[in-house]
């Protein structure tokens, strides 16, 4: 009985050390393929100097559902902004479902908003589905035209 015990250990010892010799030499190769890879001239190497690919600039667009409007005033408690961190201003224009265009802002740089916009004519009470909110984008350092937008909203205009 003993000497099957010992048997088994010097079994087991001798596979742990077999494993162990195996995970050693298979870290050693794998070390060595690993610096291979980065000596000079291989096309494999890549350069810690390069700069990293400039990321695209985006233009955030903001999106209503709804505004409401008092019938009859050409003045207008309406908030419309340019979120902070896009790099351009917009004009935004108001354009009913029939194509009309009823507002056209000056520009609204990044972080601003307005407060209240002047229509160019007052508006009859009623609900108009699939107005319009215009965005042209313009850059900020140079006043080119970017992408734009045109987002749908229902304007709600109340007595």
């Amino acid at each position: 009985m003993k000497s099957n015990l010992l048997i088994m250990a010097a079994v087991a010892l001798f596979t742990a050390i077999v494993l162990l010799g195996g995970i050693i030499v298979g870290a050693m190769v794998l070390n060595k393929n690993d610096n291979t890879n980065n000596t000079p001239g291989n096309s494999q190497a890549v350069s810690l100097d390069a700069a990293p690919p400039a990321a695209p600039e985006t233009i955030s667009i903001p999106g209503y559902a709804q505004l409401v409007m008092k019938a009859g005033e050409l003045m207008q408690d309406v908030e419309l902004y340019n979120p902070a961190g896009n790099p351009c201003y917009f004009i935004i224009s108001i354009i009913l479902p029939d194509g009309t265009e009823v507002y056209k802002s000056g520009p609204i740089n990044a972080g601003q908003k307005t407060d209240v916009i002047k229509l160019s004519q007052p508006l009859e009470a009623g609900t108009y589905k699939d107005a319009v909110l215009k965005y042209s984008t313009f850059s900020s350092t140079n006043d080119e035209p970017m992408n734009g937008a045109n987002t749908k909203f229902t304007l709600e205009v109340v007595e």
